[in-house]
């Protein structure tokens, strides 16, 4: 009698009696090459321009089905209908109609999971200052994405984890954000409110899920919000029994890779990730290439931030777990400047005010301090004048300095510089 045999997709494990089938075909989320092949064959009769770039295409398009990816050319065919001049017979598809479409249309693979986020794109230049930060996050996280064959070339390999630290209002949320829009990978976002529940196990088993999930759509970040929330330390009597402990148990498993059961993508046969000669065509290039996409950004990269890493485990703090330990300092003066010209990009400045002094006067300001400095200027201006006043004067922004505080401190800074030197 021949054994039976079950087709599941990515999120199925069990037979319709609660056991483990004898033979099941996993159906995964597509990968980067298979999602190339899917845009093909989905808009094979459909006009499209010569700079629609199937390439880029599939790297935005990150957990994306095939379901998914037919709904994403047919808005794209719907946006350049609803674009196009009046009276015009050619209606041909551009790049920019595929990315109006990408703002609503969804991935599917992530619908309902606990750390999908709606958070709006952001890119390096909108964040002021902070560029060593800025570069060691690019090194960790975008280098090994968008150039795997030079890290495979070096012998190099990309780290599990990331910490970053430093005082609140530093911008650290915003970072992970900026390198998540510039890798075009998935992004999951907890904190302890999502994971915790009144309920025995419930915060643990949604941890597993969350990386489950993660998984699937790899390459993807998972991003740990104020982490010494969720996570306890064992150090500490009270918390050695707690839900905090039994959700770092957890957390330390999947850094270590226990918690990978099975095969949850598509094409997980192993591939040879070493180049035998040059390829001849470019299209041959662009196949390697994606063959090395496809081989070195299977694994999840998990990103946390806290301001306080003294509360952490020492054993999530070793190599191999989180090895990328980045301290995000407060702004100096460069950044400060650069962070105000940002606020007040949008904003009608009048001639006398002088950015630089404001830059120096705000020593110990943070960069949402500074934001909140700008709106409390304009609000004066409104409360001053009139709700016609169309220019933000100096002195406003002096009596916005007499009502805003900084948040920061020197003791509190310099505990920070010394924590792990």
């Amino acid at each position: 009698m021949p054994c039976p045999v079950y087709v599941t997709d990515c999120s199925t494990r069990l037979c319709c009696h609660g056991f483990p089938p004898a033979n099941h075909v996993v159906i995964g989320v597509p990968t980067l090459s298979q999602r190339k092949s899917i845009l093909e064959c989905v808009s094979d009769k459909i006009p499209l321009s010569s700079s629609v770039d199937f390439i880029a295409l599939a790297e935005v398009t990150t957990g994306y089905v095939g379901a998914d990816l037919s709904a994403l050319c047919r808005e794209a065919a719907l946006q350049a209908i609803l674009h196009s001049p009046e009276g015009s017979d050619e209606k041909s598809i551009e790049m920019h109609h595929f990315h109006e479409a990408l703002k609503r249309v969804q991935p599917s693979c992530l619908r309902g999971s606990i750390g999908l986020t709606d958070y709006k794109p952001i890119s390096w230049e909108q964040i002021g200052g902070l560029d060593d930060v800025k570069l060691k996050l690019k090194q960790s996280i975008e280098w090994p994405m968008k150039y795997p064959e030079s890290f495979i070339r070096l012998g190099l390999s990309r780290p599990k984890g990331i910490l970053l630290y430093g005082p609140p209002g530093c911008a650290k949320t915003t970072l992970v954000k900026a390198v998540a829009t510039s890798s075009h990978c998935a992004f999951l976002s907890v904190s302890g409110a999502d994971l915790f529940s009144p309920f025995v196990g419930d915060s643990e088993k949604a941890l597993a899920q969350l990386f489950h999930q993660a998984r699937a759509c790899a390459p993807s970040i998972v991003f740990l919000d104020e982490v010494d929330t969720i996570l306890g330390s064992r150090g500490d009597p009270r918390a050695a029994h707690s839900v905090q402990a039994q959700v770092l148990s957890v957390l330390l498993n999947e850094l270590d890779g226990v918690g990978l059961k099975t095969a949850e993508r598509r094409s997980t046969q192993k591939k040879i990730c070493e180049s035998e000669g040059h390829p001849e065509s470019q299209q041959e290039q662009q196949d390697q290439q994606m063959e090395f996409h496809e081989v070195c950004n299977k694994d999840v990269m998990i990103v946390a931030a806290t301001n306080r890493p003294d509360a952490l485990d020492s054993a999530l703090m070793r190599p191999g777990r989180l090895d990328q330990i980045i301290y995000v300092p407060p702004p100096d003066y460069e950044a400060r400047l650069a962070i105000l010209r940002l606020c007040t990009e949008r904003m009608p400045l009048d001639s006398d005010v002088y950015l630089e002094e404001l830059a120096t006067q705000t020593s110990l300001f943070s960069g949402a301090d500074l934001e909140n400095l700008c709106k409390e200027a304009a609000l004066l201006t409104l409360y001053e004048e009139s709700m016609e006043a169309s220019r933000i004067q100096q002195k406003y922004f002096n009596k916005a300095l007499q009502n805003v505080k900084p948040s920061l401190n020197i003791q509190e800074i310099e505990s920070y510089q010394h924590l792990f030197t």
